[in-house]
């Protein structure tokens, strides 16, 4: 028994019955595109993303494979939460990484101009158990600057040359021998001023 059928639409859409089967074919939901106000603002999170040193490609990539997209023509209204919740995520991220660039930047300086490494690296031993200041994060960067700007160079003591060693004389054959080198200077300075002023 065969049966000719005028287009294959007709026999695919709606209920098909065979062998007491029944099969019900869902109608094609539809996918609604992002309007231009949600592009915008992705391309916008994605904008900021690359001005603070991130790879566009990447940034774009870590969203289309979030969402199983090819472009971001691809993404549907009900997935623009989740898109710009990767983007904005993303954009923390960096962020915090620039922010903790620049602490680390003033940090140094701070301990270079006091003259004070070996203390604050006595400072985050002590303190986190590590002293590689790339590995901190925001919150303990800003405690170490805290402590490096607090930080003041105690003077040294020193005691005055009067009280701790009474001045000696030295006879000149003494001095002579002690100080070979110094003396022997000494004389070809005399030398050349005698030579140049008193002629």
């Amino acid at each position: 028994m065969r049966r000719d059928f005028e287009s294959v639409g007709q026999y695919t859409e709606g209920d098909i019955n065979n062998y007491d089967v029944q099969i019900n074919v869902a109608s094609k939901v539809e996918v609604k595109a992002l309007v231009p106000a949600q592009k915008q603002e992705l391309y916008d999170l994605g904008l900021k993303c690359v001005e603070l040193g991130g790879d566009s490609k990447e940034i774009w990539r870590r969203v289309f494979a979030e969402l199983g997209v090819k472009q971001i023509g691809d993404i549907a209204s009900s997935q623009f939460s989740q898109a710009r919740h990767v983007l904005q995520a993303r954009l923390d991220q960096l962020v915090e990484e620039d922010d903790k660039r620049r602490l680390i930047g003033k940090i140094l300086r701070a301990a270079t101009e006091k003259d004070a490494k070996s203390e604050l690296n006595n400072y985050c031993d002590l303190t986190f158990g590590r002293t590689h200041l790339s590995s901190l994060k925001r919150a303990e960067l800003q405690r170490v600057l805290e402590f490096i700007q607090g930080f003041q160079v105690k003077p040294m003591e020193v005691e005055p040359m009067e009280a701790t060693m009474p001045l000696v004389r030295l006879p000149l054959r003494e001095f002579l021998i002690t100080y070979k080198a110094n003396a022997f200077w000494l004389f070809m300075f005399g030398i050349i001023v005698d030579r140049f002023w008193f002629r």
